[in-house]
């Protein structure tokens, strides 16, 4: 029988193994505490047998990280952050730009120019270009449409690998973002992700993206790492997890909480994050007389966030749009608590309806309402039997729509696509590159371009 088990678990990974030794994942920053979705990508294309090279434009800030970064198998390399690091590859890498695709290296100059970008972008391009040459990196995959999308820009400017982007909110709503240079972006990519249909429209209506260049695909997450159980929830319980920042809405909830502690229905809510508001809520709670009440817990990792979804009786994330026009687009902490089966309370916003169905599997208000916020945690937390309902619905639609598994394993088969259409079109226009040693290191950080 454990034979049967085994062989079949096998011939199941057998078949979602896809060819990406000619994909890399180029990102601003790696690791990122607050990025577990792309660890969470990384480590399902390991899952399946196809794992990608990680190259990062800047070394980790945080000092912290998730406990499964130590189960990617490879280390991550680095592209020097300052022009004065490593100038001897950095002067082979022009002189190699130069010679090979001088026309490619004006158009990239010129490009950024028109930018008024930072002077790194450039450089860094030109080294990404020779780092992929080398490895035989014949695509790339970015994330976000910052800094990283546009080195990626650049670099293939210069007759550098094909890539693609996925985008998510930060770098799409703020009102200084680029639009021109999102659209041109997306106009040069393969393809580009985007999290949501709300998404897609804001792109293809606002931006003027090229539509046929935008695909759809919901961020993916382990399910197994956040279990589901239909034991009792504490009672009282609010649980709340991000970043300390205007657009997660947090002094609406301490506002809403202030009043549900008044009508005796709060016990206490866990706020999880760190981020710049965290004085100005500390005050708020100060204000409202709510310390023990509500509390700002700092940041947990993945395994205490999982831990306390399955404990608390509800799980609230009241999304504003913020000032600066920068809003959620699908959070990854929504998913992840409907995965562990505790009731959710949010917003009307973005994509945030493409995630919860109200009245099905949590419960909407619109952004900024706190009247509707406090009688909507009030009812989850007073009516058990729907409270249930809901717990049951949510893993269920989670199952169904976010697997990481399943979102991964297409992201996979686009990526495998674009990284065979850019080899042939590189071999066929220039000689194959040397292909270097493939580095298989548990650490943290690799070596700085080797």
């Amino acid at each position: 029988m454990t034979a049967k088990v085994s062989e079949g678990k096998e011939m199941e990974k057998a078949d979602s193994v896809r060819d990406l030794s000619c994909v890399a994942y180029l990102l601003q920053n790696f690791p990122k505490y607050s990025e577990t979705f792309i660890l969470n990508e990384l480590l399902e294309h390991q899952r399946c047998g196809s794992s990608v090279r990680v190259l990062a434009l800047r070394f980790p800030r945080d000092g912290r990280f998730h406990g499964c970064i130590a189960e990617l198998d490879s280390a991550a390399e680095y592209v020097p952050e300052s022009y004065w690091d490593k100038p001897d590859k950095r002067r082979e890498a022009t002189w190699e730009a130069i010679r090979q695709a001088p026309v490619g290296l004006f158009k990239a100059a010129r490009r950024w120019v028109g930018w008024q970008a930072d002077f790194r972008d450039l450089w860094q391009a030109i080294l990404v270009k020779r780092w992929a040459a080398r490895r035989s990196i014949s695509h790339i995959h970015v994330h976000f449409g910052g800094y990283a999308a546009r080195v990626a820009f650049l670099s293939r400017l210069m007759g550098g690998p094909s890539f693609s982007a996925t985008l998510h909110a930060f770098d799409i709503f703020r009102d200084n973002v680029n639009t021109a240079l999102l659209r041109d972006m997306i106009a040069l990519s393969a393809f580009c992700v985007t999290v949501s249909e709300f998404n897609t429209r804001y792109l293809c209506d606002e931006v003027g993206a090229d539509s046929t260049k935008v695909r759809v695909l919901y961020n993916g997450i382990p399910l197994s790492r956040f279990p589901f159980s239909e034991k009792p929830r504490e009672p009282g319980v609010v649980l709340a997890v991000g970043r300390l920042i205007e657009k997660k809405g947090f002094v609406h909830l301490i506002r809403a909480c202030g009043s549900l502690f008044e009508q005796g229905n709060l016990s206490r809510c866990d706020i999880v994050g760190e981020g710049p508001l965290k004085d100005e809520l500390k005050a708020e709670i100060s204000r409202l007389k709510l310390k023990g009440r509500v509390n700002l817990v700092g940041a947990w990792p993945q395994e205490r966030v999982a831990e306390a979804l399955g404990t608390a009786s509800v799980f609230a994330l009241p999304c504003v749009e913020a000032k600066d026009g920068n809003m959620d687009a699908l959070p990854t902490v929504l998913l992840e608590a409907m995965a562990a089966g505790c009731p959710c309370v949010s917003t009307r916003l973005s994509g945030i309806p493409e995630i919860i169905e109200d009245g099905r599997t949590g419960r909407l208000v619109d952004p900024g309402d706190e009247t509707g916020l406090t009688a909507a945690i009030r009812d989850v937390l007073k009516n058990r039997e729907e409270a249930m309902r809901f717990s049951l619905a949510s893993r269920s639609r989670a199952e169904s729509m976010f697997d990481v598994r399943k979102a991964v394993g297409t992201l996979g088969s686009w990526l495998e696509q674009a990284a065979n259409e850019s080899r042939l079109a590189m071999t066929s226009s220039k000689p194959s590159a040397q292909r270097s040693t493939t580095i298989n290191s548990p650490e943290l950080a690799g070596e700085i371009l080797a």
